[in-house]
C-alpha cells in the first residue's frame, strides 16, 4: 500500500488549498465559504497524492477524479485555470523522487478530465440553447486544456519534452518489440563561463537556439527533452547504429557559434549514449546513469566527442555498469 504523505507534504498541501482557496473566493460569486472550498481542494489533492504512488499509475482513476471537480463547487468554468495553476504548481516529495517526478503528470490526468467535463457540459448547452456564445466557450474550453495539457509536459523556456513526457515516452518505445530504445544525455561543454560572460539572458538565448538545433538534427520520431539546466536528453526507437549517427549529427549541429543579441558565442556538447536491445526489459533510471556515465567519459576525455555505453548483459562488467569507450572526437575529425 501507499505510504501516507509526510508532515512536509501535508503542510505543503494545506498551505497550497488555503492559498487557493483565499485567492479564488472574492468576485467568485460563490455562496460557500473558503474554508468549504480549502476542504474540497484538499481532498482532491490527497487523493492524486495516494494514486501517484501506484506503480502502474492508475489513469482512469485519476480522471474519475478530474470528473469530480467538476461537480459544485468547481462548475464554472472560470474555475478551471486557477485549479489548474494551483495542481500543477504543487511540488511534492523531495527532488528528484518518484512522487515529485510524477506529479505533473498525475495532475495533467485529473486536470484533463476536468476540462473535458466541463466541455461536455458547455455542449449539452449548446444543443439546448444552440448560441454562439456557448459555440464561443466550448472552443476556449478546448483551446485552454490543450494549451495547459502541452503546458504540464514541457519546458517553459525551450518548449522542449520535460522529464514527465520524457519517462512516459521511453516506457511506450519499451513495449515495441522490434526497436531498442536509444538515449543520449548531452551536456553543454562550459555553460556557466557562459553565463558567468554574457549573463543568463545570452545563456537563455543559447538553450533556446541549442533546442532548435537538436529538434533539426534528430530524426522525426525523436523525443527531445531539456532535462535541467544545460543538460538534454534524447530518446528514439532505433536500431544499435542509429544512435551514434544520431550522436554524431548532435554534435555537428552545435559545432557553429550561436548567433545571440551579444553576438556569436561558442557551443559545443559531451554527449553520452546508452541502448537497449528490443524485447529487453530495462528501466529508465538505469537507461540514464549507464548515459549519464558515458557522457562524463566523453567530458573528461577533452569534451566535443561523445562516448557510448550498451545497455546489454553480455557486456556488463564486475560493477553492473555496461562498458563506455570514445566513439567520436570532434578536435580530431575536425
Amino acid at each position: 500500500m501507499p505510504a501516507e504523505p509526510d508532515a512536509h507534504t501535508a503542510a505543503s498541501v494545506a498551505a497550497t488549498t488555503r492559498e487557493w482557496a483565499r485567492a479564488v473566493h472574492p468576485g467568485s460569486g460563490l455562496t460557500v465559504a473558503p474554508e468549504h472550498l480549502e476542504e474540497v481542494f484538499r481532498a482532491i489533492i490527497d487523493e492524486l497524492l495516494n494514486l501517484a504512488q501506484y506503480e502502474p499509475f492508475p489513469v482512469a482513476t485519476a480522471r474519475e477524479i478530474g470528473y469530480r471537480l467538476a461537480e459544485a463547487p468547481f462548475d464554472r468554468t472560470r474555475m478551471l485555470a486557477p485549479a489548474t495553476r494551483a495542481l500543477l504548481g504543487f511540488a511534492p516529495g523531495e527532488n528528484g523522487s518518484l512522487l515529485a517526478t510524477r506529479w505533473p503528470f498525475v495532475a495533467s490526468h485529473a486536470i484533463d478530465s476536468y476540462a473535458e467535463a466541463l466541455q461536455q457540459r458547455a455542449l449539452a448547452q449548446q444543443e439546448r440553447s444552440l448560441t454562439a456564445a456557448v459555440s464561443v466557450r466550448v472552443q476556449e474550453i478546448a483551446e485552454l486544456q490543450n494549451r495547459l495539457r502541452h503546458e504540464a509536459t514541457h519546458d517553459a523556456l525551450t518548449d522542449l519534452a520535460n522529464r514527465s513526457l520524457l519517462q512516459e515516452r521511453v516506457r511506450l518505445m519499451s513495449a515495441d518489440q522490434t526497436l531498442g530504445v536509444g538515449l543520449l544525455l548531452l551536456d553543454l561543454d562550459d555553460f556557466k563561463q557562459v553565463n558567468d560572460r554574457y549573463g543568463h539572458s545570452v545563456g537563455d538565448e543559447v538553450l533556446v537556439r541549442t533546442a532548435q538545433r537538436l529538434r533539426a538534427a534528430c530524426p522525426q520520431d525523436t523525443v527531445v527533452c531539456r532535462y535541467g539546466g544545460d543538460e538534454f536528453v534524447l530518446a528514439l526507437p532505433a536500431r544499435r547504429n542509429t544512435v551514434a549517427e544520431v550522436a554524431m549529427r548532435v554534435l555537428s549541429a552545435l559545432h557553429e557559434p550561436v548567433e545571440t543579441d551579444a553576438g556569436p558565442v561558442p557551443v559545443s556538447a559531451s554527449v553520452g549514449t546508452a541502448f537497449a536491445p528490443a524485447g529487453r526489459q530495462h528501466d529508465f533510471a538505469d537507461l540514464l546513469r549507464s548515459a549519464d556515465r558515458a557522457m562524463y567519459t566523453a567530458k573528461t576525455a577533452g569534451k566535443r566527442r561523445f562516448a557510448r555505453s550498451d545497455v546489454d548483459e553480455a557486456e556488463c562488467d564486475t560493477t553492473g555498469f555496461a562498458p563506455v569507450r570514445i566513439e567520436y572526437d570532434t578536435a580530431v575529425a575536425g
